[in-house]
């Protein structure tokens, strides 16, 4: 590797004289299958492997790849800091697996309410809002927006079509206005990636203006989150379109009369978007809405009383969606430095439940980290991205 640093005018694509050198097809597939830990690090290799690393193609060619091996992503806060670590997915006959720091944001404590898509995570702080990449550590902040005195709410979404990602970002008062009696709504796209590098406001026709916003999901090209308890919002990444369905909760709720909207999870199921609840410990429910007509599939799953009681001495145990397996997962949100993380799988057709840890997360040389409880998020699907945001 010196020798091919030392010699600038040596075109390793085409030079074809030496039989130390690796052909250039070979070394894309090669690099496209490394770790992305060294796929980084060889930037500096060469001035052709910097470029062959920094291209579209590889970055596409990885993540392919990436996607056949999905990650769960841990992230609280630890001394005014954003720590985040991700471990692999439990496959079936897994019980353990051993969590990597993956990055730490120190800029401000940035919260993190939705997924990743495609690996990248949309941040918040007040009214700066930021795209980070874990796999390249890399943080992109974005223009700030003006808020005057309202909620700011941000999710990232994903045009498969024309390969772009975008930001929604909605403002909205909690309460009416006394004065002019509406929320002054207003709503707004960022895209990464392009030359304006501004925020754009968008319309969307609402009759009734809500004063929720929860969740969000990017599904197909289009994210979708929960507005006021009983609807739910579909935002087109790649038209700029909102569409509020009004009568999905509301639906659900007359077939089954105990749900508890507030409690509701969107999740990404084979493609579809879905919904899980828990009931008193008792019993899992999945929502599936069909394409076609927009109806609502519901499965249920009885929890065996041994879960169930293991299931209530857990504080805040929640379902944040569904693994490349199928199944579906609980955890709790608090995270105890002197215990492994706890994350439980339920299989709603084979109608069985199994539980695995992870460990390793309090013992990576965070100074501090091993002494108080936190609160903690966690999402599956994560993935590793080696798209550079600058």
């Amino acid at each position: 590797m010196a020798a091919m640093e030392s010699s600038p005018t040596r075109d390793l694509a085409h030079d074809q004289n030496s039989p130390k050198d690796i052909p250039f097809d070979l070394t894309f597939e090669i690099l496209s299958r490394l770790p992305a830990k060294s796929i980084i690090r060889f930037q500096s290799v060469s001035k052709l492997w910097y470029s062959i690393i920094r291209s579209k193609d590889l970055e596409d060619s990885f993540l392919i790849h990436s996607k056949t091996r999905p990650r769960l992503l841990f992230t609280f806060e630890h001394s005014r800091k954003r720590i985040i670590f991700s471990a692999p997915e439990h496959d079936m006959e897994e019980n353990s697996s051993t969590a990597r720091h993956d990055m730490t944001i120190s800029d401000l404590v940035y919260d993190i309410k939705s997924r990743p898509v495609n690996g990248l995570i949309c941040c918040t702080h007040g009214s700066s809002i930021a795209v980070c990449n874990p796999t390249t550590r890399q943080i992109l902040k974005l223009p700030d927006v003006t808020r005057n005195g309202r909620c700011m709410y941000a999710r990232l979404g994903y045009d498969p079509v024309q390969d772009q990602y975008k930001v929604l970002c909605v403002m909205m008062h909690k309460l009416y206005n006394s004065t002019r009696n509406t929320l002054e709504q207003e709503s707004f796209v960022f895209t990464l990636g392009c030359q304006q590098q501004e925020w754009r406001k968008i319309e969307v026709i609402e009759d009734d203006p809500y004063m929720g916003f929860d969740d969000g999901i990017c599904i197909n090209g289009g994210i979708y989150y929960v507005i006021g308890h009983n609807k739910i919002a579909r935002f087109d990444v790649r038209s700029e379109k909102v569409d509020i369905k009004k009568v999905v909760l509301y639906y659900i709720a007359n077939v089954i009369t105990s749900i508890n909207a507030y409690c509701w999870t969107l999740v990404n199921h084979q493609g579809k978007l879905g919904g899980i609840d828990c009931e008193r410990f008792l019993l899992m429910r999945l929502w599936i809405q069909e394409e076609k007509d927009e109806s609502w599939n519901i499965m249920t799953c009885d929890v065996p009383t041994e879960w169930g009681d293991l299931f209530r001495d857990i504080a805040r145990l929640s379902s944040p969606g569904e693994i490349h397996t199928g199944e579906f997962m609980l955890v709790s949100d608090r995270f105890e430095p002197s215990k492994p993380v706890s994350v439980f799988y339920y299989d709603m057709i084979r109608k069985s439940f199994r539980r695995a840890e992870v460990e390793g997360i309090a013992d990576r040389g965070i100074q501090g980290i091993g002494k108080h409880n936190r609160h903690m998020l966690c999402f599956p699907g994560h993935i590793e991205n080696i798209k550079f945001l600058y």
